[in-house]
């Protein structure tokens, strides 16, 4: 599940990506062009049966994301707004901010 909600300043969007413990019981952590690609900026904590963590980001724009386990496996979000071609022939994410309610 993703869920975006207007942050404290103008702009501002808060996005929490949660994922069932049951689809992903180890470590993880959400790495896109938001944070760099950088797998240990933006872990994941489990809460009870999910694993979430929330990010702000800048509302206007399409952000690229997948999620990295502990093992070094990708992982797509089903809930994701779009789906684009990556590099190397993988899959991004995408997460788009341009028409936030």
């Amino acid at each position: 599940m993703i869920e975006k909600r207007r942050g404290r300043h103008k702009g501002d969007i808060r996005v929490t990506f949660s994922i069932p413990v049951s689809w992903l019981d180890r470590h993880v952590a959400v790495v896109g062009d938001f944070n760099g690609w950088d797998p240990t900026a933006t872990p994941m904590k489990k809460r009870g049966d999910v694993r979430t963590v929330t990010v702000t980001l800048q509302a206007g724009r399409r952000y690229r994301f997948r999620y990295l386990d502990v093992l070094g496996r990708w992982h797509d979000d089903p809930a994701a707004d779009d789906v684009e071609p990556g590099g190397v022939g993988s899959t991004d994410c995408i997460i788009d901010l341009t028409e936030v309610d």
